[in-house]
């Protein structure tokens, strides 16, 4: 269990191996666990080379949905949801992502404290809305929520003396 301290946090893409840790993790926070068609726009978070939370992106041309953001029960409410989101976003720049869109029952506030902005279910860029997420995944109740990519970017400043990374 992360509390601080001096462990290693990476970030890193997703591969193909990872599949089943990703799973898992969706598994034990009731997420959808379709991502094999995904895994080249996820993300994970190892702490000391242990997978403990994942995202992902499901990309349509310009615009994405931001899904299965999850971190594993232990590891949760120590802000390691917060940075991979913001991973997530800069992620979607240097794909040329102008939008993401996301589907939550429980996270509205989390997200909001990033910066997602809440809409109307019928407002979802209409890319979007062929995605399985929008079509039966996510039910019709949950709060969809919208961030401008481009307004959001999070500027990364490494201390390699120090070994720390800030963001701004």
């Amino acid at each position: 269990m992360f509390k601080g301290g001096d462990v290693l946090i990476f970030i890193r893409k997703a591969s193909p191996a990872d599949i089943p840790r990703i799973k898992e993790i969706l598994l034990k926070v009731n997420l959808s666990t379709d991502i094999e068609d995904y895994i080249d726009n996820f993300m994970v978070m190892e702490i000391d080379g242990s997978i403990v939370a994942t995202a992902g992106l499901e990309v349509y041309q310009d615009t994405a949905i931001l899904r299965s953001v999850a971190v594993m029960p232990e590891f949760q409410h120590q802000n390691l949801g917060d940075g991979l989101v913001r991973a997530m976003i800069n992620f979607a720049d240097r794909r040329n992502i102008r939008k993401l869109f996301l589907f939550t029952q429980t996270a509205r506030g989390f997200f909001e404290k990033i910066g997602f902005k809440p809409i109307s279910r019928e407002s979802i860029d209409e890319k979007c809305k062929a995605s399985k997420q929008y079509r039966g995944i996510c039910p019709v109740f949950s709060s969809v929520m919208e961030l401008d990519v481009k307004n959001s970017l999070i500027i990364y400043i490494v201390d390699r003396k120090n070994r720390r990374l800030f963001l701004c």
